[in-house]
């Protein structure tokens, strides 16, 4: 008999083990997409001060977030999910959902549209 990770408990019904590794990748996956999603809104001019100041983390924390060490737990990913555009779509992505689409993807899908008229416009004449 195996001795399990520390932390782990048999499942009380069923034949199949619950997946350490599976588990982890998903962490890991978590991790790497919240990093790139915080670093977008950063590169927008966000500081990890602002983010502190929406989420309630401290700062080690939200570095941990930006170094892919961890993903934000319920509260702060709340907190985030209000403040931060790219945060909520990736998360609607990750979930399988299609995100809401914002007044700049509604602006370029105008231009998008304006052009394909433009271009039936043309091939009418």
């Amino acid at each position: 008999m195996s001795v399990l990770p520390k932390g782990e408990e048999l499942p009380k019904k069923g034949k199949e083990l619950p997946s350490v590794r599976t588990r982890q990748e998903l962490a890991r996956d978590y991790a790497q997409g919240s990093a790139s999603a915080l670093e977008e809104d950063l590169a927008c001019g966000a500081s990890i001060k602002t983010i502190m100041a929406w989420t309630g983390a401290g700062e080690r924390t939200v570095k941990d977030w930006l170094a892919d060490s961890n993903g934000p737990s319920g509260l702060h990913l709340e907190g985030l999910l209000g403040s931060f555009e790219a945060v909520y779509e990736r998360l609607m992505i990750r979930t399988g959902r299609m995100p809401i689409v914002n007044r700049q993807g509604l602006e370029v899908l105008r231009a998008q549209i304006t052009g394909l008229a433009a271009a039936i416009d043309a091939a009418l004449a």
